[in-house]
This record gives structure tokens, C-alpha cells and sequence, in this order.
């Protein structure tokens, strides 16, 4: 019956030579033949049934997977990490209800009823200009002013 020793003997210098030409990395190459070792107990009546030849090519292959399966996984990885950075950039934490009273305070009345209308009701610039009377260009122009007194005040807080 076929040992994983007489395995490991036969094969691991050339998987390692393989593997670190997969890798550029010894440490991760040697990973990886650790790990095919691994996966080759328990598929050891399998390799018994082939000959030397198939039985290196049934490595490689295990390693060829083992190194693309991390690769893939690395790439996901780094994929997630810069979608969470993009959302990152537009998260704007929770403000507490006195916190934002006392930001409402340092914006004139006239623009934070127009604030109100567009966060707090949905409204756009030409509804909430129709309720008011206003042009939307005007509507707008409170908007952005009501929204730079808002920032300077939270710097000022903070």
C-alpha cells in the first residue's frame, strides 16, 4: 500500500521546484506543497492506481489549483477592500438629535426650512421652490449655502 511518506519522498523536491516557480515565494510555495500533501490523504487509493508519471502530474495539478485558488481569493479580496473603501468615502456617521439642533441653530431660517424640505420630505428644487415661491435657482443657491454653514459649524464642533 502507497505511504504518504513514500509520497512526500518521491515528489516533494519537485513540487517545491514547482511551486516556486508558481510563487516566487518560497514560504508560500512551500505552503503549498504542504497543503497538496494534504489533500493527497485522502485520495491515496487513487494514487496508487497510477504510475509515476500520472502520479506527478495528479500533484502538479493539485498544487496548480491550490496557487490559483489563493490567487483568485487575493483578488476577491482586494476587490471587496476597494469597494468598502469607495463606500467608505460617502459614509457620513449618524449625527445625534441635540448635535444636529444645535447645527440647525447657526443656519438662517430661510435656509433651513428649504434643508427640510429637500432631507427631511424628498422634496426637489422645483417642488420645494412652487411651495415657497421661489425660483429653483434659488432654491438651490440656499441649499448649497444652508450645506457650507452645515460643514463649517460640524468643523468648528469638532
Amino acid at each position: 500500500m502507497l505511504t504518504i511518506d513514500e509520497l512526500y519522498g518521491e515528489y516533494a523536491d519537485g513540487l517545491q521546484a514547482y511551486a516556486n516557480r508558481l510563487t516566487r515565494d518560497p514560504q508560500a510555495a512551500e505552503d503549498l506543497v504542504q497543503e497538496a500533501f494534504i489533500r493527497t490523504l485522502g485520495h491515496l487509493q487513487l494514487l496508487e492506481q497510477l504510475n509515476v508519471h500520472q502520479r506527478r502530474a495528479w500533484l502538479c495539478q493539485t498544487v496548480k489549483r491550490l496557487f490559483l485558488d489563493r490567487w483568485a481569493s487575493r483578488a476577491r479580496e482586494a476587490a471587496a477592500i476597494a469597494q468598502l473603501s469607495l463606500e467608505a468615502e460617502g459614509y457620513v456617521p449618524p449625527v445625534e438629535p441635540e448635535l444636529m439642533t444645535a447645527l440647525l441653530a447657526r443656519v438662517p431660517e430661510s435656509c433651513r426650512q428649504v434643508l427640510e424640505m429637500r432631507y427631511a420630505l424628498g422634496m426637489n428644487s422645483t417642488e420645494i421652490g412652487e411651495e415657497l415661491g421661489l425660483p429653483p435657482a434659488t432654491v438651490r443657491s440656499r441649499l448649497h449655502l444652508a450645506m457650507t454653514r452645515l460643514r463649517a459649524a460640524q468643523d468648528k464642533l469638532f
